[in-house]
């Protein structure tokens, strides 16, 4: 076991009350849960160079939004595909902003990977959620929800591939 050094520090009483009411795992003493915080901060920090470990936690942290939603479907009988896409994809996408490190020499290569990454984890993103669009009632909270945003993305859509075309034609 490692050795043990005394710390002694004054807080705001707001800030002993948070740590006193905090809920932790085998931690029930002020000094155990000041310990545990410490742990979880430096396995996080030591998580931020992976992708993986980094997208575990993402999941973590928005674990309690995705319990409360799994209720709320289960409560209402109902589902939402938007929510559970962007939910899947959300923590693999802020695991690459947090997880990547370019340094100030890195090279093109470095950053034409990082980009190619996200551009894939947008684009599954957007594609999945551009084939839910396409069904008669998609599973979604409300029907709608989609629709109104088709319009921009056709019109988007109708201007790259004009370009695009245009481009295949003159080259």
């Amino acid at each position: 076991m490692a050795q043990m050094q005394t710390l002694s520090i004054r807080i705001p009483d707001e800030d002993f009350q948070w740590l006193s009411s905090l809920q932790e795992a085998d931690a029930k003493t002020p000094s155990e849960k000041l310990r545990a915080l410490l742990a979880r901060i430096r396995k996080q920090e030591a998580g931020m160079t992976s992708p993986e470990m980094c997208a575990a936690w993402m999941r973590t942290l928005a674990r309690p939004f995705l319990d409360t939603v799994s209720v709320h479907e289960r409560k209402h009988k109902i589902h939402s595909d938007l929510v559970s896409l962007v939910s899947e994809s959300a923590p693999r996408i802020m695991a690459t902003l947090i997880s990547t490190r370019l340094s100030e020499d890195a090279s093109q290569e470095e950053a034409l990977d990082v980009e190619a990454v996200l551009a894939q984890q947008c684009f599954r993103l957007l594609t999945s959620l551009l084939r839910a669009a396409v069904t008669t009632h998609p599973a979604t909270y409300d029907e709608d929800v989609l629709d109104r945003y088709l319009p921009d993305i056709i019109e988007i859509a109708d201007i790259i591939a004009t370009r695009k075309g245009k481009e295949l034609n003159n080259g």
